[in-house]
């Protein structure tokens, strides 16, 4: 297959979670979103955003889902927000939710890898979080991409689960299940999904197993200074939260921040 084929592939999955993730979140979802101070930010990313400052920015998500997470971004200060995300279905969403919560967010239907240049250097943040970087058949493409969108001074903040977890199957345990080192994607279908597992996912998906170096020198190859890299013990996934109980276990997720220098 070519890296085109797995993006429509993942493109259809995410389509047929949508319709479910719209039943499970629903007319709640809508309801929050009307509050000023809407946000669906933890701990971490409050005190990072802090750090960064959002005041006025330019946003853009890669991967915005259904845009719940680029809104808070939004009511939290920033100026023009850009989500990006395959789905068709996620984007259809995240476009009633930006105007039942009157905030001007665009969102754009795409791939990733087919962001026009007319938004190079157009953002001083990008942002990602929760489960993109495993869609991704081309890292290095990915993070070419990110330098690409920033003004040179800006920023890019990662939040995501740990590369580590690709060694485990969460309904496993700790049972080492494959390679930290692996290269070929895991292939999914059938399977229930992450937020209401009494509905199945029938499509085929591609995930591609990343190792923390391609995530660190993927930055350093495209001139992103890393000044913020933190492992956390908690789950961000919905997928291994089991994992949070375990008194021996491994890294749940990280935070990365790095800077464009040139």
């Amino acid at each position: 297959m070519q890296p085109n084929d797995f993006i429509e592939a993942n493109r259809n999955m995410w389509n047929e979670t949508a319709d479910i993730h719209a039943q499970v979140h629903g007319s709640k979802l809508l309801e929050r979103v009307k509050a000023p101070d809407f946000s669906t930010f933890d701990e971490i990313e409050t005190r990072i955003f802090a750090e960064i400052g959002l005041k006025d920015k330019a946003v853009i998500q890669l991967g915005c889902n259904n845009g719940r997470e680029l809104l808070s971004v939004k009511k939290a200060g920033a100026g023009r927000c850009v989500g990006i995300d395959v789905s068709d279905k996620f984007i259809a969403q995240a476009r009633q939710l930006a105007s039942v919560g009157d905030a001007e967010v665009d969102f754009v239907r795409s791939s990733v890898y087919d962001i026009p240049h007319s938004f190079d250097g157009q953002f001083d943040l990008v942002y990602v979080t929760i489960g993109v970087l495993g869609w991704l058949p081309d890292l290095d493409a990915f993070f070419g991409i990110m330098s690409r969108l920033l003004r040179t001074g800006g920023q890019l903040f990662i939040y995501e689960m740990h590369p580590i977890l690709n060694m485990f199957d969460a309904a496993k345990g700790l049972a080492v299940d494959a390679s930290y080192f692996q290269t070929e994607p895991f292939v999914d279908a059938d399977s229930p999904d992450y937020y209401d597992p009494t509905q199945v996912v029938k499509a085929v998906s591609y995930w591609f197993p990343h190792k923390l170096s391609d995530v660190i020198g993927g930055c350093l190859k495209h001139e992103l200074r890393l000044t913020l890299f933190e492992e956390y013990g908690h789950d961000i996934s919905a997928v291994y939260a089991a994992f949070e109980h375990f008194a021996k276990k491994p890294p749940l997720s990280y935070s990365l921040v790095a800077r464009k220098t040139a």
